[in-house]
């Protein structure tokens, strides 16, 4: 409660430092009227960041930027989480990326702040968005001018920690009358070494666990379009996003398995992994728009393919270290997955103050996953023809909403309601011709969303919003496969996983459309978590509705402006989360209910220094936070950076230290009754950073227009890895 207290008392005293606003112009009568633009800026539906506000964001890009946002956390694998949870969807100029954490991270890395009009965070999205994720959006919104001509940058960027990783990046635009291209294109390639160590007690048995995980990668992404302007009207557009990721994964480990007490056998395994994932993305969009009339088309067709061939070798000693036995198998998993959709989206203006939007929706999926396993006896390759599979899965969602939003007065009013129906149909089959049919099911869902806005005065608003969602289950996850991943540990789909549903209520209190105090129920059934058994001496992961949960989240945020030259932002989110959990499977069937609290923090400090230095100091840190059957430990960073222009602003080069106090690590621990297993993960957080950015050609020239794709849902349950 201290704690508590302390955070509310800081929130307090530095409201009254709101964000120095940006003087904007326009001119009425032949009369110069300065208008006042703050950095952060709450309203009904989102929260938006005027990246032109805040002059210490040049030499920044997108995904630093993130970093300074209210309620986001970007974590040390560039993992980008909004209110604590994954599965955000970042859209660019309106148009969903399309790509995976580690891909979406480098496309933004490319993406530079002096080129960004604003980014809109959205919580709780409206009917006119997929129903798809409790998460929410990021929008970032790119600027725009008339001047035709050519301009980009280029960013390389070089991380030191006990092995290198590098980054290319570069961003290109040309504009020629009616006629607009533009692409964003990134390389990275690194390596990383993962500490990964495994306690496990089941009687009569303990297995300890050591490990090094080595990661050898390459990832590349292209996201390339051209916009033709019709007339003043009519726009065409076509889009093609690519993505690429190239990995080894090489495991060495060696595992105790003990009676008691008394060694019993020492197990060395190796794991060598070839991953390679690739996606393609086409988009074709029309555009009307007319005297407050708009139509929006978009057709798109996506095809994703990865393909994993793991070799686990295993070699088995006794307590006098004298070999007895060894084995190797080869576990190879090829999935494709296509996706088509079309989607029109009608807005009209009826008065001023009065708008009104609809639009319809269909997507077909379909997806054909091959898990081939191997045993090497006698010299040879011989098919385990038991646990070989083929499982297709079909499904169509067809959408429509309807959505409406109003001032009278001091409120402001938006409500929408959006109807998913949703068709399923799965079939597996393996070498011994035995197959099964599921799920064969078919579901409609009815979304209603609700916002209202209040204003007290120019400087205090109140607000408050409803939202029901829904997460379907990744497409790989319903893949009823075996995965060994090692001696004692492997994973298995489940075709039966039912969509969780979240219902989400929230309170907020603005103050100078920047500083906010939220308190936000959500709560969840048919929770999806990947619980963890204990099958003999093997460990198995399935993926599960394992039960509900709810959550209460007081969120308080607030810029603040000691001097002129340091700006800074602090976000503090306590939470309380109940967890009522189903254990149901290999023996196992029982039900636990865990009740904790939490706490989610992030300060910020941005340094305006003499002859175009800057400077930034911040941090985060995650409380420890139950919810099934985990529990993990708390866990933060502290980030210093400084960085300088040269060459008239176009060149930037900048220096960090990430993770200084070497403080991410993971941690966790499971304990259900016949498991308990402690985790330990550490990786290469702490690093230096070098980057040097070039900004050249004609910086006034118009950027792509907005505009999102079909799929931004359907893309959201692939998984990269």
């Amino acid at each position: 409660m201290k704690k508590l207290m302390l955070i509310i008392g800081i929130f307090t005293a530095l409201k009254t430092y709101s964000q120095t606003d940006t003087m904007m112009s326009r001119k009425v009568d032949s009369v110069t009227v300065l208008v006042k633009k703050p950095f952060i800026q709450m309203q009904v539906d989102k929260v938006v960041m005027n990246i032109e506000s805040r002059p210490t964001a040049a030499g920044q890009n997108a995904l630093e930027l993130l970093k300074q946002a209210p309620s986001v956390l970007v974590d040390a694998n560039e993992n980008i989480q909004m209110g604590g949870k994954n599965g955000v969807q970042i859209l660019i100029d309106g148009r969903n990326t399309n790509m995976s954490s580690q891909d979406v991270a480098q496309l933004l890395k490319s993406i530079e702040a002096s080129n960004i009009k604003e980014i809109e965070l959205i919580t709780n999205p409206s009917a006119k968005y997929d129903a798809a994720g409790n998460a929410g959006i990021i929008n970032i919104k790119l600027k725009k001018s008339i001047t035709n001509g050519f301009n980009g940058n280029a960013t390389t960027t070089y991380q030191q920690s006990t092995h290198a990783r590098n980054n290319i990046n570069g961003a290109f635009n040309f504009r020629r009358n009616k006629i607009n291209w533009y692409a964003n294109m990134g390389l990275g390639k690194g390596f990383q070494n993962t500490i990964a160590n495994n306690d496990r007690i089941t009687a009569p048995k303990n297995y300890t666990q050591r490990s090094i995980e080595s990661d050898d990668y390459t990832d590349n992404n292209v996201r390339t379009g051209v916009d033709y302007n019709i007339n003043k009207k009519n726009t065409l557009g076509i889009l093609w996003m690519h993505n690429q990721h190239n990995t080894t994964m090489d495991n060495n480990s060696n595992t105790l398995v003990q009676q008691t007490t008394a060694l019993d056998t020492n197990v060395r395994t190796r794991s060598l992994a070839p991953f390679t994932n690739g996606r393609n993305n086409f988009n074709f969009n029309y555009k009307f728009s007319f005297n407050g009339e708009e139509l929006n088309v978009d057709a798109d067709y996506t095809k994703f393919n990865s393909a994993l061939n793991n070799t686990v070798s295993n070699e088995l000693s006794n307590q006098n270290n004298i070999k007895f036995a060894n084995n190797t198998l080869q576990n190879n998993a090829a999935i494709g997955i296509q996706l088509s959709s079309i989607k029109i989206d009608y807005s009209k203006k009826i008065k001023s103050n009065t708008n009104i939007e609809g639009g319809i929706k269909t997507v077909f999926t379909n997806t054909n996953s091959n898990l081939n396993i191997q045993n090497y006896t006698n010299n040879s390759w011989l098919q385990d023809t038991g646990k070989n599979n083929r499982f297709t899965y079909k499904e169509r969602m067809n959408a429509a909403y309807l959505n409406f939003n109003t001032s009278v007065k001091k409120f402001t009013f938006q409500m929408g309601l959006r109807a998913e129906l949703t068709t399923v149909k799965g079939n597996a089959t393996n070498l011994k011709n035995q197959s099964f049919n599921g799920p064969d099911t078919s579901y409609i869902n009815l979304f209603p969303t609700v916002f209202v806005q209040y204003k007290l005065s120019d400087k205090h608003q109140l607000g408050m919003n409803y939202g029901k969602r829904i997460d379907r289950p990744s497409y790989q996850d319903q893949n009823p496969f075996v995965y060994v991943l090692d001696a004692f540990n492997s994973e298995v789909g489940n075709p039966y996983l039912m969509p969780q549903i979240t219902h989400a209520v929230e309170l907020s209190y603005t103050y100078k459309y920047a500083s906010s105090i939220k308190i936000k129920y959500a709560s969840t059934t048919n929770y999806i978590e990947q619980l963890t058994y204990q099958n003999g001496s093997n460990t198995v992961m399935v993926p599960q509705n394992a039960g509900s949960r709810q959550t209460i989240n007081l969120s308080l945020s607030t810029p603040f402006q000691p001097d002129k030259w340091w700006n800074g932002y602090l976000s503090a989110e306590p939470y309380w989360q109940q967890y009522s959990t189903i254990i149901n499977g290999y023996g196992v069937n029982t039900s636990t209910k865990q009740n904790s609290v939490g706490f989610n923090g992030y300060l910020g400090n941005w340094f305006t220094l003499k002859h175009n230095w800057k400077a930034e100091l911040s941090g985060w840190f995650n409380y420890q936070n139950t919810t099934t059957i985990y529990t993990s430990k708390p866990i933060g960073s502290i980030n210093i950076g400084a960085s300088k222009n040269f060459l008239n602003n176009k060149v930037t080069l900048r220096c960090s230290i990430n993770d200084v106090f070497n403080t991410q690590r993971w941690q966790q621990t499971v304990n259900t009754i016949n498991v308990n297993i402690v985790t330990y993960r550490k990786w290469e957080s702490r690093n230096i950073s070098l980057s040097l950015n070039y900004r050249f050609g004609n910086t006034k020239i118009k950027a792509a227009r907005e505009r999102e794709t079909g799929t931004e849902g359907e893309l959201g349950r692939i998984k990269s890895k």
